[in-house]
């Protein structure tokens, strides 16, 4: 088998969270193979599916600095984007009995055995988190959607850490349930001097293909992936009720206009 390699960013963050979903939506349908993406994309928030912006964000910082915040599809933490971090995501069928811990337990090897390609020595805690020397360098997110299996995280290669800090609000007191090493992060350019994030994709590229058994080849994304992107996008990622406000029933209008649209693609 052979593994689909899209190394796709449209710049617009929104677009790039909408293009994620849009991914699953198709390999949902058989209308794309598995795929593992690598994008960048502008300063931005990215919210877990069931957080809070007002618990987990500086918002007046956000504000002027002139920061979006988007909530993505999958549950997860809220993290901090920007052109020094390398995200990537994986869209897969698989017939597994626990997927979720297939996803974290199996598939995330493909980050850690890239970095260690790198001369690194990573290491997982709380089963998503991706540590190195006691520093996160890495979250991750998984989900099962219509029967797909998703995978997708962000390393921090040479990220802003300094707006990360001012912008993800940091609890005063944290629970004893909590591991601290969530908020501790670091650059992999601590580690590894002269790294790039090209060699970082190229790093990720190798290790889900060794993980996975599958060979790389690289794509282009194809029309139908970009139309399905460009209705999320529209009708979804674009919306404050979708990005600021928790799910709840307000939801349901933007997926029936959402799904209204796909049915016009065929879909």
């Amino acid at each position: 088998m052979s593994l689909r390699v899209l190394v796709f960013d449209s710049g617009d963050p929104k677009f790039d969270l909408a293009f994620e979903e849009a991914l699953a939506r198709l390999r949902a349908r058989d209308k794309i193979p598995d795929t593992l993406r690598l994008w960048r994309t502008s300063r931005s928030v990215v919210l877990g599916y069931f957080r809070s912006a007002e618990e987990d964000v500086n918002l007046d910082v956000a504000s002027n600095e002139g920061i979006p915040l988007i909530r993505r599809f999958s549950g997860g933490g809220t993290v901090y984007l920007d052109r020094g971090c390398v995200n990537y995501s994986i869209v897969m069928k698989r017939e597994v009995e626990f997927p979720i811990s297939y996803l974290y337990g199996t598939v995330l090897q493909g980050t850690l055995t890239a970095l260690e390609s790198l001369g690194l020595s990573p290491y997982l805690r709380n089963t998503n988190d991706v540590v190195v020397n006691g520093r996160k360098v890495s979250g991750t997110a998984a989900s099962i959607r219509w029967g797909v299996l998703f995978l997708h995280g962000s390393v921090l290669v040479d990220a802003d850490l300094m707006t990360l800090r001012a912008l993800l609000r940091v609890p005063g007191r944290l629970k004893p349930s909590v591991d601290p090493v969530k908020y501790r992060v670091a650059n992999l350019l601590e580690f590894v001097e002269g790294l790039d994030v090209d060699s970082v994709m190229d790093a990720l590229i190798g290790g889900y293909s060794k993980v996975l058994s599958e060979d790389a080849y690289v794509d282009e994304p194809s029309k139908e992936e970009l139309d399905v992107a460009r209705i999320l996008y529209r009708f979804k990622y674009s919306h404050e009720e979708w990005n600021l406000r928790l799910p709840s029933s307000h939801l349901a209008s933007i997926e029936e206009n959402v799904e209204t649209e796909l049915r016009g693609l065929g879909l």
